[in-house]
């Protein structure tokens, strides 16, 4: 069996996840992901132990592999480790940024506002266009990390979005509201990295975390109700 068989299944599993095709409590088969990427079941199993390992989903007796459904309490130190390293990586990434980096995050911004357009007031995006709006907005945080060029902050981080994701699966309802915010988040840290300014980006991108973390907590807290509005930082 080749190492890379069980490292495509474990980037696969990953994207199924990210996108939620395969949400919180849901049931890993291994047969039918086999046959989904041609791969016999050893890969598959080892990339599951990998994804045990991580957090990302649980080992159940007489029921195998559900992705996990984290609590409150993940969320919590999800967003203090992303407290901690993102805004000093934003503040890294002004001295460092280039031009083709500048515009792939105005690419992200776009395709943003693109998703928001097709909102309609008063309800949810469909599955598809939650999981886009997730694409754009994990490019933007990753190429502003891979600007810094810190390759351990680069996973962790990654980590941590993925994590994120997972979270947002059973709480984001994405109403236009939410969409926007996110969106003037977004525009405010890109701001900044224009402007070179290490101090208004590293700020801007604290204040995106704390909007996220209180929106996520909030919903949490109120069993996937509405938000708390306004969002204190």
């Amino acid at each position: 069996m080749s190492r890379n068989q069980s490292e495509i299944a474990y980037e696969h599993l990953r994207r199924k996840i990210f996108t939620r095709e395969l949400v919180p409590g849901a049931k890993v088969r291994y047969g039918p992901l086999g046959r989904e990427i041609g791969m016999s079941a050893t890969p598959i199993r080892e990339a599951i132990g990998r994804l045990a390992s991580e957090g990302l989903v649980e080992l159940v007796p007489q029921t195998g592999a559900i992705v996990r459904r984290p609590t409150r309490e993940d969320a919590a130190e999800v967003y203090e480790m992303r407290e901690a390293i993102e805004p000093f990586a934003a503040a890294k990434a002004c001295h460092l940024i280039g031009r083709r980096q500048l515009k792939t995050l105005e690419a992200t911004v776009e395709a943003m506002q693109t998703t928001l357009a097709t909102a309609r007031p008063g309800a949810s995006l469909a599955r598809a266009e939650a999981a886009a709006f997730d694409e754009a907005d994990l490019r933007f945080h990753v190429t502003i990390l891979e600007a810094a060029d810190n390759r351990r902050m680069l996973k962790a981080v990654g980590d941590f979005h993925l994590l994120t994701g997972i979270i947002g699966a059973d709480r984001h309802d994405y109403d236009a509201e939410v969409l926007e915010m996110t969106i003037e988040d977004h525009a405010a840290i890109l701001a900044a990295l224009r402007e070179r300014h290490p101090e208004a980006v590293s700020r801007a991108m604290l204040v995106h975390i704390r909007n996220s973390r209180q929106l996520t907590l909030s919903r949490l807290a109120n069993n996937n109700g509405s938000p708390h509005f306004p969002l204190p930082n």
